[in-house]
């Protein structure tokens, strides 16, 4: 950022843009933290601080206290009309976000996660409600209700204690769906070597963590890979290293395999995030803004419908081309609106198929291309 004398004391953020470049706009901040912008040959005022996603890249989308909204495309800062797509969307997606609160924590496992008031009790919970977040929402509670009485509702002390051996026995019988007992004395395996070696599931994964990265992916890469390598599975799969078919993997995916990590992504955007009172954001040294969308079938179909994605199957690049379209709506909470669009699938508000009269009611009629 350099000092430029022929903006009148402000500061020029953008050297490259002038006003003598057609179709360029310049962008400068005054000593009081005012963005401004040369829109039609005027000085127009486009926010404060925070609320301009400086520096901007392509399709950034911004909208100001008095619902004034700017986008960033081609170079320049431009309004956007009332009827523009990206404000739509914006505004529909806001609307969503404040009605499904947290008075809805009923229809999601993370409501499971909420009855644990200490943070190391929340955070080992938080990874096994994550890890079993597929399927029937009634069928994911029972699972983890079944295991919440095997731990006495005591996550952490229980782990950090766990051996293969007592795993079994505790866990003699449990499974669900295809988790079956040794998959689930595998992770509890990995999760006592990552406590007692690490202190935390958050010390762990900080160790492939970078402040500067885009987003998430080489720490979940890095967090997966030697997630598995941590401990011996011999008392568990007769085997040192987990065989390939080992249920134990669909706990620690990577977006190498392209998978779309979606219990990851979730458990990270549970402790990451701290906006509101769904998230718990107890983990402190990670930015929101890095947070990778949890792409499930209920997020790709929706996605698909309002326009967040062009991938028509659950995949890692979906899930960074939803977060992506999200960052337009809000740089640096993009993944807020996860918990809002998970639940027009989870509570059937938005079924797959189309029917002329339930489309007609559902939230997101205005901006979805089936209507």
């Amino acid at each position: 950022m350099s000092f430029d004398g022929k903006n009148n004391g402000k500061l020029n953020l953008k050297s490259d843009l002038n006003k003598e470049s057609p179709g360029k706009s310049l962008i400068w901040e005054d000593n009081d933290f005012n963005f401004f912008t040369l829109i039609d040959g005027k000085e127009v005022f486009i926010g404060r601080g925070r609320d301009v996603p400086y520096p901007l890249e392509e399709g950034d989308c911004w909208s100001l206290p008095n619902g004034r909204t700017f986008i960033y495309r081609d170079g320049a800062v431009k309004p956007i009309t009332p009827q523009s797509q990206e404000k739509k969307l914006k505004e529909c997606l806001e609307d969503l976000y404040e009605k499904f609160e947290e008075s809805y924590l009923y229809s999601d496992p993370l409501g499971f996660v909420h009855k644990f008031e200490d943070i190391k009790d929340i955070e080992v919970a938080g990874f096994i409600a994550a890890g079993f977040a597929f399927g029937n929402v009634s069928q994911i509670i029972k699972i983890l209700d079944k295991i919440d009485r095997i731990v006495n509702h005591k996550f952490y002390e229980f782990t950090v204690n766990f051996n293969a051996a007592d795993g079994f026995k505790f866990f003699n019988g449990l499974y669900y769906r295809f988790i079956k007992e040794r998959d689930i004395v595998a992770l509890f395996l990995i999760l006592s070597e990552m406590l007692k070696k690490y202190g935390s599931i958050e010390n762990f994964f900080l160790k492939d963590y970078n402040p500067s990265d885009l987003n998430l992916k080489n720490a979940i890469i890095g967090f997966s890979k030697r997630a598995l390598e941590l401990v011996d599975f011999s008392p568990v799969y007769n085997s040192a290293v987990p065989p390939e078919d080992s249920m134990v993997h669909f706990f620690f995916t990577s977006p190498l395999d392209n998978s779309p990590c979606k219990r990851i992504n979730l458990f990270l955007r549970w402790m990451v995030r701290n906006s509101d009172n769904l998230d718990f954001g107890i983990w402190r040294d990670i930015n929101p803004s890095q947070l990778i969308m949890p792409v499930d079938t209920h997020i790709g179909r929706i996605s698909q419908y309002i326009g967040l994605t062009t991938y028509k199957n659950p995949s890692f690049k979906m899930a960074e081309e939803i977060t992506g379209n999200l960052k337009k709506l809000d740089c640096f909470d993009p993944i807020k609106y996860d918990f809002a669009i998970t639940r027009l699938g989870i509570l059937d508000l938005c079924p797959k198929n189309k029917n002329e009269e339930n489309c007609g009611k559902c939230s997101i009629f205005n901006i979805c291309k089936l209507s």
